[in-house]
């Protein structure tokens, strides 16, 4: 890991994609597109290729801007569900901590949802929480529903894709599994180390 501190004018050796040779760079400070699209991080220190100005390196002092600039980019995920759903995560979130507010509900979902994605929790149990929640909670013509709408940071907005191609299930069967699992842990199971986490979450982000 490159640790050294780079100023404005420092030169510096780079591989250029575009010159597609070894090339002599100089450091300096640029608005720096993200290579999706989405949005842009501003005024960071970047190596820049002396031969034709393109950014061809991006020292470990600019990587924390360019995080926060990321996280600020976000997607707006919504869908329509049977109210019990919205009740379960509720209930969730009072279970953690009853001072908790309705926003809690994204804290939670994101968590499960990542762990999911990530494979730390496995997908064979969602698709699990998946079947059992439509035999116990099965849908009727005319029942009640509400919509939940987060925005969430596009990392997340990646995980339910992940998780989307992975089980083969909708976007919203894959938020209505994870909300019965989050129920099946947190306020059936009342899982202790879990409860820990979440709580410190709870505290953090309230």
């Amino acid at each position: 890991m490159n640790t050294k501190l780079y100023e404005e004018g420092e030169k510096s050796k780079a591989i250029c994609s575009s010159c597609q040779q070894i090339v002599t760079s100089t450091f300096a400070r640029r608005d720096v597109p993200f290579s999706d699209g989405n949005g842009e991080v501003k005024n960071i220190l970047v190596s820049v290729c002396d031969l034709c100005d393109q950014v061809v390196a991006i020292p470990g002092q600019s990587t924390p801007a360019i995080r926060e600039a990321r996280q600020k980019v976000v997607k707006p995920i919504e869908a329509q569900l049977p109210a019990i759903y919205l009740d379960m995560l509720d209930l969730a979130a009072f279970t953690v901590d009853s001072t908790n507010s309705t926003e809690f509900r994204k804290v939670l979902m994101v968590f499960y949802l990542h762990r999911f994605a990530s494979g730390e929790y496995p997908r064979e149990r969602l698709l699990k929480a998946h079947r059992t929640a439509v035999e116990r909670f099965k849908e009727e013509r005319g029942a009640a529903r509400r919509r939940l709408s987060m925005k969430v940071s596009l990392r997340i907005a990646d995980d339910i894709k992940t998780l989307v191609d992975n089980t083969s299930m909708s976007q919203t069967e894959v938020i209505k599994s994870v909300i019965y699992q989050i129920q099946t842990d947190v306020v059936e199971a009342r899982k202790p180390a879990l409860l820990k986490e979440l709580s410190a979450l709870s505290a953090i982000s309230a």
